[in-house]
């Protein structure tokens, strides 16, 4: 499925920006961020301090869900630092990269941000967004022929191997962190990693706290698992399933953008819980735009793109993760007919 659009006008982002900056969306929200800032570490320093308190099963396993459920946020708050939504200054934005990043998730910071600005670049771009480079899943039935046959049954089964590798999302985010620090060119990659190491040390003492071998490992398990599946899934229904684009079909910043976003629907419960990136469409387009003005700025891009004949999606998540998978399920088609027996 490409991206299809009336012919573009060269002057349509400018003239979109322009009304955006007029309403003084692009504005920095100073004080809302410093209140997130301090409550979502707060919830973070909470959870990992329970098991300190407590040996009781019951309380340490719940509050496995409510250190995934803040990890999450925290990265979620990590992501707005490093679009620069929630301070201009250069040297707080640094501190607060390595803080958020490294020290509180044991994540660089520097690994994350090539990874999602070379995505901002490339859309849903079938070989550029880093995004849909995901092991034993594709997105288009031609992506098939370049997947090794070891891997065909697999991708066969892909809408339910995706799931697995959402709970796998965390562990393999760490990994990678650590490789880019070690193989490529990073900065400060030495303070990256002793926060990283700083990292893993604190979780070392949460889980030696606990006490029982098997509770601790049941405490990582469902951390690691909850934490990796809950961020996945925010990122999962906000492209998957639109619009892919290829080299030879690429279009304006404005129209490559939207058409291949999708918004989930507003309200206080999805906002919160996407931490504001269930406005991607806004969000790819004003990527410095604090998160709270968001959902001011999808009211006017949606009439702007109304009016040029742009198709603005916004859906339920329910309807956002039925077209994912729906999308998932028909770009492996081939391979199910190949295995079927024959009559």
């Amino acid at each position: 499925m490409s991206p299809v659009s009336t012919k573009p006008a060269s002057n349509d982002y400018a003239e979109l920006r322009r009304i955006v900056r007029s309403e003084g969306l692009l504005e920095p929200q100073t004080a809302y961020y410093v209140l997130k800032v301090t409550g979502t570490v707060a919830l973070l320093l909470f959870a990992m301090a329970v098991p300190f308190f407590t040996s009781n099963p019951v309380i340490i396993m719940a509050d496995a869900l409510l250190l995934a459920f803040a990890s999450t946020q925290t990265g979620l708050l990590s992501h707005d630092v490093i679009h620069r939504q929630a301070f201009r200054g250069r040297r707080l934005n640094a501190v607060l990269r390595l803080f958020l990043g490294n020290f509180s998730l044991g994540l660089s910071h520097s690994w994350w941000a090539n990874k999602h600005n070379a995505h901002h670049a490339n859309p849903n771009h079938v070989e550029k967004d880093p995004d849909l480079d995901i092991p034993f899943i594709i997105f288009d039935e031609d992506e098939i022929q370049y997947r090794p046959r070891w891997q065909h049954p697999l991708i066969a089964v892909q809408t339910v191997v995706l799931p697995v590798l959402f709970f796998l999302g965390a562990l393999s985010m760490r990994a990678m962190s650590i490789r880019h620090l070690v193989r490529e060119p990073a900065p400060g990659r030495l303070v990256q990693l002793a926060l990283i190491a700083a990292n893993i040390a604190i979780y070392a003492l949460i889980l030696f706290a606990i006490g029982s071998v098997l509770l601790a490992a049941a405490f990582a398990v469902v951390h690691f698992a909850v934490f990796g599946f809950y961020n996945s899934s925010v990122f999962a229904s906000n492209h998957k399933g639109m619009p892919l684009v290829r080299e030879d079909e690429r279009l304006d910043f404005l129209r490559e953008q939207v058409l291949t976003s999708r918004d989930v629907d507003g309200n206080p419960f999805n906002d919160f819980v996407y931490g504001g990136l269930n406005y991607q469409i806004e969000h790819h387009l004003f990527p410095t735009m604090p998160r709270n003005n968001l959902s001011r700025a999808q009211a006017i891009v949606r009439e702007f793109c109304a009016e040029r004949g742009i198709a603005h999606e916004s859906t339920s998540i329910f309807a956002a993760y039925r077209q994912t998978w729906s999308h998932l399920h028909e770009a492996s088609a081939s391979l199910r007919r190949r295995s079927a027996p024959t009559a």
